[in-house]
């Protein structure tokens, strides 16, 4: 599982529309939003390939001027269910 987190940076009149167009990526959450039109955003996806489409989907959502990639971690799913065992 690979998870990433962005900044979006849009143009301040369409954080709206942008956000709701975010709304559309599949397995992305928005953390918060400024009105100077930045936008804290998570991914998760199986594959960073995944990860590299959305980021390319989000840079082609009019209004968004830049996606900037804050911070990527990447575990393999057998390590989720060793953790989950020793409970």
């Amino acid at each position: 599982m690979h998870i990433t987190s962005l900044v979006v940076h849009v143009v301040p009149d369409q954080l709206s529309a942008v956000v709701n167009r975010l709304s559309e990526v599949g397995d992305l959450q928005v953390h918060g939003t400024h009105p100077s039109g930045k936008l804290v955003v998570t991914l998760e996806a199986p594959r960073a390939g995944v990860i590299l489409d959305r980021v390319a989907q989000i840079q082609q959502i009019p209004g968004v001027i830049n996606a900037s990639l804050v911070y990527q971690h990447a575990d393999s799913r057998q390590s989720f269910d060793i953790g989950a065992s020793h409970d």
